[in-house]
């Protein structure tokens, strides 16, 4: 498998990106809610500082995605597909990206005006150059607490149309992001 991504299929490090955040992603939708539910105290903190670090990670490995995706050729939309269904694939994409960006930028600048550095799995933490405020900090949850639900939507839509490319359509899509999925579809 190449490294680099080709008119028809993406290279090897396209696809452990993308199935990095995406496991990323789950993670920390399950940490949030599990922290969400629970008292304050050091539990609450350890799952909160977990997410956070996760987080952390998340981002790197987004930003050295969307880098890669604008530095590669993309493998083209289906021959057959509608003109909508690939404006449609285009503008979930760039939808997640664009909301996973905001979601963990939002979720840093909660912590940073919350007055806490951004902790990296205990090794490190990084202090963001944001001035502690309690408005600012009450913004920036509501916009983590909100774009969650973007991401979930879009997440679906894309999950259901890879999905329905496998299976109904019968094209490539599928098995061109994953390793071992057969090109029949069925």
């Amino acid at each position: 498998m190449a490294l680099k991504n080709s008119a028809t299929e993406y290279g090897s490090l396209a696809k452990v990106l993308h199935w990095l955040v995406a496991i990323g992603i789950f993670a920390l939708i399950w940490l949030g809610l599990e922290q969400s539910g629970m008292e304050r105290g050091p539990d609450r903190q350890a799952v909160r500082d977990l997410h956070g670090s996760i987080a952390l990670l998340v981002l790197s490995l987004m930003t050295l995605r969307v880098v890669w995706r604008l530095l590669n050729e993309v493998p083209a939309h289906p021959e057959k597909s509608p003109g909508w269904q690939r404006a449609a694939a285009t503008l979930v994409h760039w939808g997640l990206y664009v909301a996973v960006f905001v979601q963990l930028v939002s979720g840093s600048l909660a912590v940073a005006t919350g007055g806490r550095p951004l902790a990296f799995f205990g090794f490190f933490s990084i202090p963001l150059p944001v001035a502690e405020s309690d408005d600012q900090h009450e913004l920036w949850e509501e916009v983590h607490e909100s774009v969650w639900i973007i991401i979930v939507v879009l997440l679906g839509v894309h999950v259901l149309a890879a999905l329905y490319n496998h299976f109904a359509a019968k094209n490539d899509v599928l098995r061109r992001m994953t390793v071992g999925v057969s090109k029949s579809g069925g």
